[in-house]
C-alpha cells in the first residue's frame, strides 16, 4: 500500500525492530506501508526507520487528512 503524508509530521519510530526513537520527521510525500503480522500498519521512512500504527490510529490520521491512501 502507498500512503501520502499531506504535511510534515513528527512520528514515534523504531530502527530495525529494536531501538525506539522518540521523534522522526516524515516529510510530506508518498511512503510504502505494510500490514505487520501483529495487525499494525507499518509506515517506512527508510528500510531501517519505521513507524507503526494500530488501525484506529491510522484511521484517525486519515480522517484528519494527515494521511491519504494512494494505492491499496
Amino acid at each position: 500500500m502507498r500512503i501520502k503524508i499531506t504535511k510534515n509530521l513528527i512520528i514515534h519510530t523504531q530502527i530495525q525492530e529494536k531501538e525506539v526513537i522518540p521523534e522522526t520527521l516524515f516529510p510530506e510525500g508518498e511512503y510504502l506501508a505494510n500490514l505487520t503480522p501483529e495487525g499494525k500498519i507499518e509506515l517506512m521512512n527508510t528500510m531501517k526507520i519505521k513507524a507503526r500504527f494500530s488501525f484506529s490510529q491510522f484511521r484517525e490520521k486519515v480522517s484528519l487528512g494527515e494521511f491519504v491512501v494512494v494505492e491499496n
